[in-house]
């Protein structure tokens, strides 16, 4: 997605907790765009990517969360807790987080749009 915006002419700042992608997206893409390793379920971690990027841009017009992890593909009674609590600090909180950061600063522009993704395991089930 960054890519596509980028050939589009929009200016991106992203996150993700992969090292290796974010080094290679700062490799291929310059500044103004700007590319943060992040752990979105780390509120202090949003926090300060938030405030870095509110204050290099100044507002955001498109905030997309699309951070997401996924349990082994097992029956419930067999997911360790700190699994299972893996992927809701990541699939909830971390929306929740940088919404949290984000936000107010849409607000206070009056602008903005949220797109908030989701696997199609959100909609379905499978035995």
């Amino acid at each position: 997605m960054a890519e596509r915006f980028i050939e589009q002419g929009h200016v991106v700042h992203a996150c993700a907790r992969n090292k290796e992608a974010i080094a290679k997206l700062r490799k291929q893409f310059s500044a103004p765009n700007r590319f943060s390793t992040v752990d979105v379920a780390d509120d202090a971690a949003v926090r300060r990517w938030a405030s870095e990027t509110l204050a290099d841009l100044g507002g955001v017009d498109l905030l997309i969360n699309n951070a997401a992890a996924i349990n082994k593909n097992r029956p419930l009674w067999e997911v360790p807790a700190k699994e299972f609590s893996h992927v809701v600090d990541v699939n909830i909180k971390g929306v929740a987080n940088v919404i949290r950061h984000f936000v107010p600063a849409m607000v206070k522009q009056r602008a903005g749009v949220i797109v908030n993704f989701s696997s199609g395991w959100g909609r379905s089930t499978s035995p």
